[in-house]
């Protein structure tokens, strides 16, 4: 702020020369800094005060150019003003009726100093500056990382990265991470760590700047994930920032340690596919050499990439020492390149039997099944019969043997610490002897003669039955299934058979068994008509129960209604008048008319029952 009044205050003195005292001042106030975003409207105030008696007042807006001299660019006087002709803010600014100076679009270029000053004629002049700031923040930060490998060997720093920031007003700062903390990193060159910043100002104006990272890496560097932070000014004392994508280096770095493990499987048998692996720990990845050891001597193997051997379908041989060398030059003398693993390989041998693969035992007799196998580990054995578990152990006994023994045994060895390893054998069991019959239902029932019904006899034995029928000329179908054959014959019913039934007939050279079919044919039903159940309750012959009941029900309803009647006419509410039973006598019926005679007959027959007396009884009271 400048001001124009009393020496003692820097004011600028204005007063009529001789005359003592303070007689006018001029008072103005300009900020000293304006802020502003590239491309926005930016107004720079001027505000001033004029004490005593002013004059008409002047108010101007200078600047200083390229040339270093102070050219005015717009002004104000007695209540109008302009923009001067021929400065390069010609048409760009213009002044509010405050007097403030306004740019509707600063530029990079406007980052400078305007003064206002105000002059009241005889009161004197005074003058403010404000300095305009403009800002602009950068584009995204572009990072080129060293795309090389870098050696932890080297005695110097080498290039890391570079990352770059541009287009910006103010110049941002750039500055270093490494997993997060920042890298306080010197602009002095060492053998450690340092970096290279470069600043360039753009045609427009605007500033681009970049810094190179170098590092001495580590072999502690392998993981470690690098970026960059730019920073910049914003108006009102802000700071904005940015952040590059993280990266990585890739370094060459000696082998230190190194691991030989049996990936899979942990317990190993026989037939498994075993994966031996040798990791280093040096960059890039070393090869390997894989041997095996045998009476002190190393046989070698394969050499691998990747650390792997694969051992297909191994045996008992495979048993014994691996070693893995890792071929890495750069590794010092006293680190260990070399490892070893041994491997067990578990296994099972085949099983013995006895008496043998097959046997054959005679029908109620015994035998013992033994069973017997070794292996890396004594096994556990276990007998079956199909699936069902018969017997635990070694041994399995049979005792009585019958025909249902017969069959296929096995013996299964396993190992329970090692899954999967187990073995089995089978034994085949023939029990031999006299043919035994089937249970069948022997005894059948048919409606009719004529009819045809199939007929099965089956048999156990060995040497295999021959199974014969008592029918001649028949064809039976025969099938067997170890120690049974079965025969199916379809036989067409004849009151013959009916009375000797059928004969199935089993032999081998040990003897034979026969099995008797016995035929039945029911008698055909009597119908209720033409035999009519007794009242008295005796069971009709050849009748079904469903007959019976129908014709007791029928009889029973005939009985209630006759009954009903009786009752009606002997209290006199039924009445049979003279002519009535007179029509109906035989006189009058004629002798050509049997039916009615029959009628009168039977009616006189049911009124004679009905009497109480069991006769004729008196004839008012009949019908």
């Amino acid at each position: 702020m400048g001001q124009s009044g009393c020496p003692l205050r820097g004011l600028l003195l204005l007063a009529l020369i001789g005359r003592p005292g303070c007689l006018a001042v001029v008072q103005i106030s300009v900020p000293a800094q304006v802020e502003v975003l590239l491309g926005s409207p930016v107004t720079i105030p001027c505000t001033h005060s004029i004490t005593g008696s002013p004059d008409a007042r002047l108010v101007e807006w200078f600047i200083t150019d390229r040339d270093g001299e102070r050219r005015r660019v717009a002004y104000s006087e007695g209540g109008r003003g302009g923009v001067d002709q021929g400065t390069e803010y010609s048409g760009r600014v213009h002044m509010d009726p405050d007097l403030s100076l306004v740019l509707p679009k600063a530029d990079v270029s406007d980052e400078r100093a305007f003064s206002c000053q105000v002059t009241a004629g005889t009161a004197g002049s005074a003058e403010g500056v404000a300095q305009l700031r403009v800002y602009e923040p950068p584009e995204p930060p572009a990072l080129t990382a060293n795309p090389g490998i870098l050696s932890v060997m080297e005695q110097s720093a080498s290039e890391i990265a570079t990352c770059s920031s541009r287009n910006a007003n103010p110049a941002p700062t750039i500055s270093w991470f490494k997993d997060g903390a920042r890298l306080e990193a010197p602009t002095e060159r060492n053998d450690d760590l340092y970096v290279v910043s470069r600043s360039v100002k753009e045609a427009s104006g605007l500033q681009s700047v970049s810094s190179t990272l170098y590092l001495r890496p580590s072999k502690a560097d392998k993981d470690a994930q690098f970026q960059c932070l730019v920073q910049y000014p914003l108006p009102r004392g802000q700071v904005g920032n940015t952040t590059s994508e993280r990266f990585s280096l890739m370094l060459h770095y000696f082998t230190e340690n190194v691991e030989f493990t049996l990936e899979s499987p942990v317990v190993i048998k026989e037939g498994d596919d075993v994966r031996l692996r040798c990791q280093g720990d040096g960059q890039p990845e070393p090869e390997y050499i894989f041997y095996r050891v045998q009476a002190s001597q190393a046989v070698e193997l394969a050499t691998k990439q990747d650390g792997v051997l694969t051992l297909p379908s191994v045996s008992r041989a495979n048993s014994g020492t691996y070693r893995c060398q890792v071929l890495d030059f750069d590794s010092p003398p006293e680190v260990q390149l070399e490892k070893e693993v041994i491997i067990h390989v578990n296994y099972l041998d085949p099983l013995t039997l006895h008496p043998g693969r097959r046997v054959t035992v005679p029908l109620g007799g015994d035998v013992t099944l033994t069973c017997s196998g070794q292996g890396s580990q004594p096994p556990k054995l276990v007998w079956r019969k199909g699936k069902e578990r018969v017997a635990h152990g070694d041994t399995h006994t049979l005792h009585s043997v019958s025909y249902h023994m017969a069959g296929t045994y096995t013996c299964e060895a396993s190992v329970p610490s090692v899954p999967g390893l187990q073995r089995d054998q089978t034994i085949q069991v023939t029990v031999e002897g006299k043919p035994e019959m089937e249970e069948r239902p022997t005894r059948h029932q048919l409606l009719a003669e004529g009819q045809r019904i199939q007929l099965t006899c089956s048999a156990l034995g060995h040497p295999e039955p021959e199974l014969s029928w008592s029918l001649p000329g028949v064809k039976p179908v025969v099938s067997s299934t170890g120690s049974r054959v079965t025969s199916e014959v379809m036989v067409e019913v004849t009151a013959a058979l009916a009375k000797s039934g059928i004969w199935c007939r089993a032999r081998n050279r040990f003897g034979e068994a026969t099995q008797h079919f016995i035929l039945e044919i029911e008698p055909p039903a009597a119908t209720p008509s033409s035999s009519p159940p007794a009242v008295g309750g005796s069971e009709p012959q050849g009748g079904s129960g469903a007959a019976v009941v129908a014709v007791v029900v029928c009889v029973l309803l005939l009985l209630l209604i006759v009954g009903f009647f009786y009752c009606m006419q002997r209290r006199g509410h039924l009445s049979c008048g003279a002519g009535e039973k007179r029509s109906l006598t035989p006189k009058e019926g004629g002798a050509e008319d049997p039916a009615v005679e029959m009628k009168t007959d039977k009616r006189n027959e049911q009124t004679g029952l009905l009497s109480p007396s069991g006769g004729g009884g008196d004839g008012g009271h009949e019908c």
